[in-house]
């Protein structure tokens, strides 16, 4: 598949998830457009349609050690994710409000 074509389907898919964390949690999400290479390499696929959750860790210059609630696909990269990052005890109560399937451990790509 073509960048461009990746990029669209990449965008919808990850508002779409963007949007379902928004409505079920009740705070404010943020897009993370993240296509990925194609099997062989030679193009670009976008990232799933199925959207488990998943909590990851923020150990950026800006994260303090907090954490996010992901939308990813079934491979586990991210398409959308909590602006707020928030501490331990606060995720679980976000993620319960979310009807989605829990992602495989170990397996996120924030």
């Amino acid at each position: 598949m073509r960048h461009d074509e990746a990029l669209e389907i990449d965008r919808r898919r990850a508002e779409e998830a963007a949007r379902a964390l928004r409505c079920w949690t009740g705070v404010e999400t943020m897009v993370v457009c993240a296509f990925k290479p194609d099997l062989f390499g030679r193009g670009w696929q976008p990232v799933g349609e199925q959207s488990p959750k998943d909590i990851a860790r923020d150990d950026g210059p800006l994260g303090r050690g907090l954490y996010h609630l992901l939308g990813g696909d079934d491979d586990g990269t991210a398409k959308a994710r909590t602006r707020k990052r928030c501490a331990l005890g606060e995720v679980p109560w976000l993620a319960t409000g979310l009807p989605a399937p829990v992602a495989s451990p170990g397996r996120s790509d924030p």
